[in-house]
């Protein structure tokens, strides 16, 4: 696989994982704000979750481009990402 292959697959598991976090993240926020019922407080809790949230999404891309190799293969009606940790 050359490395333009394998750039374009570890960016399409990029955003496939930032798509899946960020959806986890927007339901904590969604049952966060029904709990809490201080705007003032309301506040500062969703500014933490949004900040854990990106840094999670930050670290684990740095992660994915600093010791992994990744390979797309696509299959009939699913699809599959390969995920190799570097040695």
């Amino acid at each position: 696989m050359d490395n333009s292959s394998e750039d374009r697959h570890k960016e399409k598991f990029k955003r496939y994982l930032e798509a899946e976090v960020t959806k986890l993240f927007t339901g904590v926020l969604d049952y966060a704000e029904v709990a809490v019922d201080n705007k003032e407080r309301w506040k500062v809790l969703r500014a933490r979750i949004l900040k854990l949230s990106n840094d999670t999404i930050r670290e684990m891309k740095k992660e994915l481009d600093t010791k992994y190799t990744i390979a797309y293969t696509p299959v009939l009606s699913d699809e599959i990402i390969v995920v190799n940790k570097r040695k």
